[in-house]
């Protein structure tokens, strides 16, 4: 609960700044929270925590192993190693039994005590057995996409807002304009000792579109079905991390 709500807050100001850096006169968005040489320079290998997603999100597990198996092939084709989320999972878990569990049982509320000595205890824990020097946490947010001319576009993919295609669908939402919820992979990786290094997000596709003249939630059959947009949002989130060369010291990405 606490990461998707630190998630959704990272969406929520990504996307204004990413609406902002849109407009001619406003410089790119720069992911990294520290510089870039320092980035490369210090984090060889990071742990991968699992995927959150939204609590409405049914039959989630296919979508967390999609997400996560794409997350783990880029950052090792920038030239990173991998700590598998099942890895960062099980050193919580253990952690979070040994405490007997960080949830007070009677007003289901965290103990922040237990929840940090439990988080502090995996990062040392991941950072001695895998040498990991950063995490990344890696959500599904429902955010909102700002749309005009029948079309959303945000986090580097647009999509139309009409339900259906064709010249009828277009005419009724062409005059259009507003937010309509959208589904975004959200990435932020964190050093090991705290503090963020980086954070970018990767739009994947809206949740809702327009028909018989109201905006309609996206059924979860059509949801995370397209290839093309889940490897999009992957790629686009983390691209920055691959167009340039590897971090030095790095093993090369295998073929």
């Amino acid at each position: 609960m606490e990461i998707m709500k630190r998630q959704s807050l990272l969406t929520a100001a990504l996307t204004a700044t990413l609406i902002v850096a849109g407009c001619a006169t406003a410089p790119p968005y720069n992911p990294f929270k520290i510089t870039e040489e320092e980035f490369r320079g210090k984090i060889k290998t990071i742990a991968l925590s699992p995927l959150a997603v939204p609590a409405d999100l049914a039959d989630s597990d296919p979508v967390k192993a999609k997400f996560e198996s794409l997350i783990q092939a880029k950052l090792r084709e920038a030239g990173f190693s991998v700590v598998p989320s099942q890895e960062s999972a099980e050193i919580f878990n253990n952690m979070n039994k040994q405490l007997g569990g960080i949830f007070d049982p009677v007003t289901g509320k965290r103990d922040e005590t237990k929840f940090k000595a439990a988080r502090e205890h995996a990062l040392r824990e991941l950072n001695t057995k895998f040498k990991a020097d950063a995490v990344l946490y890696p959500s599904i947010s429902a955010g909102t996409a700002r749309f005009g001319g029948g079309k959303a576009s945000w986090g580097g993919t647009s999509e139309s807002v009409a339900i259906s295609e064709g010249f009828l669908a277009a005419l009724q939402v062409g005059n259009l304009s507003g937010s309509v919820r959208a589904l975004s992979l959200v990435v932020s990786i964190e050093n090991i000792n705290g503090g963020d290094a980086y954070v970018n997000m990767g739009g994947i596709q809206l949740a809702a579109k327009y028909s018989g003249g109201q905006f309609v939630a996206v059924p979860r059959n059509q949801l995370f079905v397209s290839e093309e947009r889940v490897v999009g949002a992957v790629n686009y989130a983390l691209a920055p991390l691959v167009k340039n060369s590897a971090p030095a010291g790095a093993p090369k990405a295998k073929p």
